[in-house]
């Protein structure tokens, strides 16, 4: 199965979940000379609220199988004047259960500093995590994540309860994250679904904008199309 959710329509048109967005304007399609292809305009403003969150999101309501490899990749522009709240964090991507009850599976969170951190929860209960610990594990910690340039971001996951799960993680063609081990929640019937956007942990005193680009999903991609995209198909 091969995917792909890109903005050549209205937001209406397209496969795309718009439900996120606090307001008709939050997200405008627009033309990029550059990379010559339609993108999103994301917007948000301090105090608007979407589906019980501070946020506007897009999401691709696909729920993959198990247990099988999936190709994921997008592209993000965070502009230089993303100004993020002091100690705050700002989720840019992230993959989440249907259950509201469980924390986002794998998230990028742009810190105050512009630090990217990508970070996994799996393998416990709904949101039942030990006191004072999160269960996160952090997958990879990116300092001075760049901004004002576009952010080409590739993966190979499988999702899975057992060990045979796996995440590789490439950001602008380098490998940046690698794990082999559970990447499910044990009580997740299916694979997460993607979403991007901005999504701040708490409300922000300034306004956000971001861009982003074409989204694609292959599932059970071949050993050619993983070799040629340097992934490993044996991991």
């Amino acid at each position: 199965m091969n995917l792909k959710l890109d903005f050549e329509n209205s937001l209406a048109d397209s496969s795309w979940d718009a439900s996120r967005m606090p307001r008709y304007e939050s997200i405008r399609i627009v033309f990029d000379e550059i990379r010559q292809e339609h993108i999103a305009k994301f917007n948000w403003k301090p105090g608007e609220r979407a589906n019980n969150g501070f946020r506007v999101e897009l999401c691709d309501p696909t729920l993959p199988p198990n247990n099988c490899n999936i190709y994921y990749r997008y592209s993000l522009f965070v502009p230089d004047d993303f100004n993020i709240e002091p100690d705050g964090y700002v989720v840019i991507s992230q993959w989440h259960t249907p259950d509201s009850n469980h924390k986002p599976q794998l998230a990028l969170r742009l810190r105050d500093t512009y630090r990217l951190d990508v970070t996994l929860n799996h393998n416990k209960v709904g949101a039942d995590f030990p006191p004072g610990g999160s269960g996160q594990i952090k997958l990879a910690q990116l300092d001075n994540f760049k901004l004002g340039i576009w952010n080409e971001f590739e993966y190979l996951i499988r999702w899975s309860s057992q060990d045979n799960g796996a995440i590789q993680m490439r950001l602008n063609g380098i490998e940046v994250a690698r794990r082999v081990g559970k990447t499910n929640y044990s009580d997740q019937k299916t694979a997460p679904y993607f979403k991007y956007g901005i999504y701040p942990a708490d409300d922000n005193a300034f306004e956000l904008n971001m861009l982003t680009g074409t989204y694609e999903l292959c599932i059970d991609p071949d050993p050619k199309f993983l070799t040629s995209h340097r992934f490993d198909p044996d991991l």
